[in-house]
């Protein structure tokens, strides 16, 4: 069964796996300062739209890290700024079991990094579970 695209944040139920105040991964003198909590964990997904050239690519690329209202990406693409996305996202809890989600969003930045594949951080904009 599933559900109607829902046009809100995404609930991961995280807020209370981060105590307030609490470092991450940046480093013991660094604080988080985003609003919402991350989840960085390795999960794949498919992601598809019109790339830099205005081509349409359909390619596997893994979540580096994920909120409510964003995520970053690592694939082997570049898509503009602004470039609308949709994602189908596997939320693996173990080899075997976990959810999946429907996600649509827009490229916020496109980096290149040294592995040659590029970083993208997209908003959410809706999202459905399958």
């Amino acid at each position: 069964m599933t559900h109607e695209l829902e046009k809100s944040t995404l609930d991961l139920h995280i807020d209370g796996l981060i105590a307030d105040g609490e470092t991450t991964d940046f480093g013991l003198r660094t604080q988080e300062r985003r609003q919402k909590a991350r989840i960085k964990e390795p999960f794949p997904a498919r992601i598809w739209g019109l790339d830099s050239g205005n081509l349409p690519f359909n390619v596997d690329g893994v979540i580096d890290n994920i909120s409510s209202t964003g995520l970053y990406l690592k694939a082997t693409k570049p898509v503009s700024v602004g470039n609308e996305v949709k994602l189908i996202v596997h939320f693996l809890n173990g080899p075997t079991s976990g959810v999946t989600a429907s996600v649509q969003g827009s490229i916020l930045r496109s980096e290149l990094q040294g592995d040659g594949k590029y970083g993208l951080a997209i908003a959410i904009s809706k999202h459905r579970f399958l």
